[in-house]
Parts: structure tokens; C-alpha cells; sequence
């Protein structure tokens, strides 16, 4: 039978399976690596006005996070790489091979972005590329091949699409990141076993596999299409539909209801068997944090409605260009937007609306929330 949850009950759940606000011990590396386990990949996003999506999402989970900490696992370590999961993503390096399929996906996708923009020329430099590559790691702004395009957006450069594509497709990583510009390196240069291909014998496998793993960085999943459901396979309702019954079948994710909504949700066994609790603290949740890719389902689930408007133009935006959402305890209780920030600059806040009135905070919750960011932004 299915299991019933109140809205209470599960707004709890999913703010404990983050490990937002809760008694989880998360710090240094280990606790970085915990929080990528859990989530399996983070979004990327290169836009950085308090640290860039991925870093704001570690800040809110892990105690002693600095917004640089990720590098050194990324480009020192590798324990993690930066790839492709649900859109750009960082996870954990062994998880490589597992998502040769959604490689081959977002190849094909640019492949046809290539053919719109008339940019298939790209596709002729691929092995000069590859071995411009084989002399030394290298920025697209170091690698001279083919002209240049008139389009008005995306590459403009032949090779640098050629590297866009090669990217892609997985035949190239980055080596290392200076802001956002990538030093490409051959993906065998990288990380161990990288001419391994997927191990799932068959695409019913891989299905079930990419399926698990995106209720996994959910938390709760709501069948519902949407772009927290995007990727390969998966955005197919149909397909999706099978493979559900089969998780539930093997004992992999469970089917519940909350009480007042009637979508199906589903839970990985792991939302079932938290022992953490939440405590008393104030987080400040990334504009793309797994914890919010279903905007819908939290609008639902906390009444509280979130739009990212960084790309709503200035003069309809209803809080602001990058503004993120305030979560006490397990409730939203409002919004903040604070100045863009730039090395030891002092942390300004532009804005903060509280939008719950019956749920109490004291000052010095909120003070220290701030003191945890403003220790997260330095240098």
C-alpha cells in the first residue's frame, strides 16, 4: 500500500534527505563528496554574483564550505568532473561511464544546433583538435583552426565549436578553470578507464539506472514532465511510466501520496530511513539547487511561489536579478538579494522580504546565517 504523507511530513522528508538545516555533520571534503552521493550531480551555472550555482548549493549544506573548495576536487583531485547529468552538471568521476548514453544524447542535440547555425564545418577539425591536444592542455583562445562565423550567439570560432562539440560528446575534459574558460585536456589525460563504455548491456538497464538517479537528486519526484524530469529517455512519459513500476517492483524507490495534491510522487528508499533531524538555523538555497528544480511541486508543497529572474527584464521582475530563496527550518519564509560580490568586498544585502509572518525567527538565527555566508565568500 502507499504510503500517505501530510504536506508537513513530506516538506520535512525532503528538506532532511538535502541536508539543509539539519543535524548532519557535513564539513571539509568529506562532507562535499556526502553532499555530491547524496544529490548525485549538481547543476552548473556560470553566471556568479555570490559564488556560481554549484558553490552556492555546497555553501547551504556543508558548515565550513569556502566557495573555492570545489576546485581542488575538480582539477587537483578528481574525485569529481565537470559533464553532462541534468544539463551541465558536476558529479563524481567514477559515475563517468555510467552516462556515456546522455553523452551521446547532448552530442546529437549539438550536433543539430551545429546544422541550424550552418556550423557543421566544425565537424571537420575534430582529429586536428585532438591532436592540437595531445601537445599540451589548452584554451580554445590557444587553438587556431578553421575561420569564424557571423552568428550573432553561441561559438563563433570553427574550432571552439569543434571543442563545444568534443566536449560534449566526452572525448575532451577540462582540465582546469580560470572563472568561467575552460583549459581543455584529451578525457584519457584526466581520469582513469575513460575509454571504459557504459556497462549496462542493454538501454532498458541504462533507463533504469538515469531514472533512480534522477529521483535520487530529487529527493521527491513528481511524475509530471517538466525540467526536472529532462534528459534522455526519462522526459518520455510513457517510458518513464514502465520503469517506475519496475524501481517500485524492486525495492529501489517507493510510490506515496501528500495529502492535497494529486500528482504521484516518488521517493528513493533512502527518504524512507533518514535519522537526521532539523535544527534551528536559515539557509540560503542556489537558484538552481536540486532541492527546487520542480518549481511547481514547491509552490505546491511550501506556498511559497520562486522564479529565477536573471533573465526577466529589469522592468517586470517582481524581487530582483538574482535572488534566493530564504529556508528556515524545513519552511521558506522568504527571499534575499544581495550586491554582486568581488574578492574581500563587504557583503551588501540589496533586498530581503519575509513573507511569513506567523513563523518566528529570532535575530540571531538570522545573523549567524549571515555570518556562515559572508565565511563561505572569503578568499
Amino acid at each position: 500500500m502507499k504510503k500517505t504523507w501530510t504536506k508537513n511530513e513530506a516538506r520535512n522528508v525532503l528538506v532532511r534527505y538535502h541536508m539543509i538545516n539539519t543535524s548532519d555533520l557535513l564539513e571539509g571534503e568529506r562532507g562535499i563528496l556526502d553532499v555530491i552521493k547524496r544529490l548525485q550531480s549538481i547543476q552548473y551555472d556560470p553566471l556568479n554574483v555570490v559564488g556560481i550555482n554549484t558553490c552556492l548549493v555546497m555553501q547551504s549544506r556543508v558548515n565550513d564550505y569556502k566557495k573555492d573548495d570545489l576546485k581542488k576536487l575538480l582539477y587537483e583531485k578528481r574525485a569529481l568532473i565537470d559533464g553532462f547529468d541534468k544539463m551541465m552538471s558536476i558529479y563524481l568521476t567514477k559515475d563517468f561511464p555510467l552516462l556515456e548514453e546522455v553523452r551521446k544524447h547532448t552530442a546529437a542535440m549539438h550536433y543539430n544546433t551545429l546544422v541550424y547555425r550552418n556550423q557543421t564545418e566544425a565537424l571537420d577539425y575534430i582529429n586536428e583538435v585532438k591532436n592540437s591536444l595531445k601537445e599540451k592542455p589548452k584554451y580554445a583562445s590557444e587553438i587556431e583552426l578553421g575561420g569564424r562565423s557571423k552568428s550573432g550567439w553561441g561559438q563563433t570560432k570553427t574550432s571552439s565549436a569543434t571543442l563545444d562539440y568534443l566536449f560534449f560528446r566526452g572525448d575532451i575534459g577540462v582540465r582546469n578553470k580560470k572563472n568561467t574558460l575552460k583549459q581543455y585536456d584529451l578525457i584519457e589525460n584526466l581520469i582513469d578507464n575513460s575509454d571504459q563504455k557504459s556497462p549496462f548491456k542493454t538501454r532498458a538497464e541504462f533507463i533504469k539506472y538515469y531514472l533512480l538517479r534522477r529521483i535520487k537528486s530529487l529527493g521527491i519526484c513528481r511524475d509530471k514532465n517538466g525540467v526536472h524530469l529532462s534528459g534522455p529517455y526519462i522526459s518520455d512519459k510513457h517510458i518513464r511510466s514502465e520503469y517506475l513500476i519496475q524501481l517500485v517492483s524492486d525495492g529501489l524507490i517507493e510510490e506515496i501520496e501528500i495529502e492535497g495534491l494529486s500528482d504521484r510522487f516518488y521517493v528513493p528508499k533512502e527518504a524512507t530511513q533518514l535519522t537526521n533531524q532539523i535544527v534551528d538555523k536559515i539557509a540560503f538555497i542556489a537558484p538552481l539547487d536540486n532541492l527546487i528544480w520542480d518549481r511547481d511541486f514547491i509552490e505546491m508543497l511550501f506556498d511559497f511561489k520562486y522564479r529565477w529572474e536573471v533573465y526577466t527584464p529589469k522592468n517586470k521582475r517582481l524581487y530582483g536579478y538574482y535572488v534566493l530563496p530564504v529556508l528556515y527550518k524545513d519552511q521558506f519564509i522568504g527571499r534575499i538579494e544581495f550586491a554582486k560580490h568581488r574578492l574581500n568586498d563587504e557583503l551588501k544585502i540589496l533586498n530581503y522580504v519575509q513573507e511569513t509572518q506567523s513563523i518566528s525567527v529570532e535575530d540571531d538565527v538570522f545573523i549567524e546565517a549571515i555570518k556562515r555566508f559572508k565565511y563561505y565568500l572569503k578568499q
